[in-house]
């Protein structure tokens, strides 16, 4: 799989933590076009970020250039967690685990079974080959029949996973951690392009 997991992450995490907790979380509601959720609990935007990036530039050993990010903490009861990719958010992705907990806690990676794909094409490769509808509905059933786990990667506290954003994948658990931001599964996550030698996002 093309992922990097960077334990002892960042060593301000417990400051980057508090930040979040200090802004407070909400529902976001975006509009995302054709694929991806329009509702997303426990969303925050306001923190610590400078010493995130600070830590993914020297986890990937150059520039990076973030095209979004936030924290974001689940709680049972809000959305279940689906299969789905971040394609159409940048060229990698990185999610760094804020909290650790007794109960199992991740991120976990998939193959499509009926098309072997384990990443999600573009938008347009999708409509010209009639796979747009199928994938929707699939990533959002998780049906078990419909998709293999590939790989997990533990969410212990400080540790960085950063991959490829086409990859599919999806947290664990599915219905979150929790009742509360102080209970919940807190993450950051960064989408972001890596700086070219001739300033090319790559």
């Amino acid at each position: 799989m093309s992922f990097l997991v960077v334990d002892n992450f960042s060593p301000d995490i417990e400051r980057v933590k508090q930040s979040a907790f200090a802004a407070g979380f909400d529902t976001w509601r975006p509009n995302k076009g054709e694929v991806g959720s329009s509702v997303y609990e426990g969303m925050g935007f306001w923190g610590e970020h400078a010493r995130m990036i600070q830590a993914l530039t020297r986890a990937v050993g150059g520039i990076v250039i973030p095209n979004s990010m936030f924290f974001r903490v689940t709680n049972v009861g809000m959305e279940r967690a689906y299969i789905h990719s971040d394609r159409e958010s940048g060229s990698h992705t990185c999610v760094v685990y804020l909290t650790e907990h007794e109960e199992e806690s991740g991120t976990a990676f998939f193959q499509h079974k009926s098309t072997g794909l384990k990443e999600m094409p573009s938008f347009q490769e999708l409509r010209e080959s009639g796979l747009m509808d199928e994938l929707k509905q699939d990533m959002v059933s998780r049906d078990p029949s419909k998709w293999m786990q590939l790989d997990y990667v533990r969410g212990i506290k400080n540790r960085a996973l950063i991959f490829n954003a086409p990859l599919f994948h999806s947290r664990f658990p599915l219905d979150g951690i929790g009742s509360d931001a102080q209970s919940g599964r807190l993450v950051w996550v960064c989408h972001f392009y890596k700086l070219g030698p001739s300033g090319e996002l790559i």
